[in-house]
């Protein structure tokens, strides 16, 4: 008989890695990945008849996540917006995060593939995503999604002419291609998270591509001059005191902001910044002030001066 404890945690990462592929939410992501293997359990010993125990929790999960995905309409083609960060250890690859507890890790997925997925329709979401992350994921998405093959590769064409089309609208703008380590856009950041700490408007504009776009509480930003004055006015409402810890945000430049708290002597988390920026200027950021995510990102704590 399957221990289902150990065929938990056997799993668990390949399923939140999945749902947050489908859903790019972290919160929806564990509850999917929950829905999926809460679906392992009710089986019961028919789970031990599953040939492939990997594949079908993949069809499980994009069942789940097909239900939360139809509840909420695709950006459309001339709206930003960047997915939920998962904390990743390097840059550009779908690497492994560090873990959030002793047992489960938080596996990232490379922005330049996730972004696209935010503009198409559940159907065409759960398709690219299966068709990328499993072997045959076109059988499995013809199951998942209850259609002959032949509307699985209708669905996919439609997938890709979209994923062009939004690549098409804003890799150049937004700087979607990630920058790795090249010494110029790591100057470039390390000057912006300088310039946040120094507060300082004009040095933020110096800094922001003209056409600079800013994602915060789901109100969008852009131009130079109103994200500036929009990062200025965030970090004034984020406390006197204010550090900056570096972090990898989807295979891309982020910082984890803290702020101290002068009557417990201690700092806390109060932010993060995803940062889209190449050689010569930074183009994207979303700024995060979820609690949920800001737990999941994880950054040695600063140290009272």
């Amino acid at each position: 008989m399957i221990d289902l404890e150990e065929f938990t945690r056997a799993h668990w990462g390949l399923m939140r890695r999945h749902a947050y592929r489908l859903t790019g939410s972290a919160l929806d992501a564990d509850d999917v990945a929950q829905d999926a293997m809460l679906r392992a359990v009710e089986m019961g010993p028919a789970l031990e008849r599953v040939a492939d125990h990997p594949e079908w929790l993949c069809r499980a999960c994009a069942e789940a996540a097909l239900s939360r995905l139809r509840e909420r309409e695709p950006l459309r083609p001339d709206d930003f917006d960047l997915p939920d960060p998962a904390q990743t250890a390097a840059p550009g690859a779908n690497g492994e995060a560090a873990p959030l507890d002793a047992e489960a890790g938080w596996p990232g997925v490379a922005l330049d593939f996730l972004f696209p997925l935010q503009y198409m329709t559940p159907e065409q979401r759960a398709v690219a995503a299966l068709r990328d992350g499993i072997e045959d994921g076109d059988r499995v998405a013809a199951a998942a999604l209850g259609v002959k093959m032949q509307e699985v590769f209708k669905i996919a064409e439609g997938a890709e002419a979209k994923r062009t089309r939004i690549e098409k609208r804003w890799s150049g703008k937004a700087a979607l291609a990630p920058a790795g380590d090249r010494e110029r856009a790591e100057r470039v950041f390390g000057r912006f998270v300088e310039a946040l700490g120094m507060r300082d408007k004009a040095l933020l504009q110096g800094l922001l591509a003209p056409e600079a776009e800013l994602v915060v509480r789901g109100e969008r930003r852009t131009g130079d001059d109103f994200v500036a004055l929009a990062c200025a006015e965030l970090l004034g409402q984020m406390g006197e005191r204010l550090t900056f810890s570096p972090v990898w945000l989807n295979g891309r430049r982020g910082a984890l902001i803290w702020t101290w708290r002068a009557r417990r002597a201690e700092w806390m988390r109060c932010g993060a910044v995803a940062v889209l920026n190449d050689e010569s200027g930074v183009k994207a950021m979303k700024w995060h002030l979820d609690g949920h995510l800001l737990r999941a990102i994880r950054a040695e704590a600063p140290r009272p001066a």
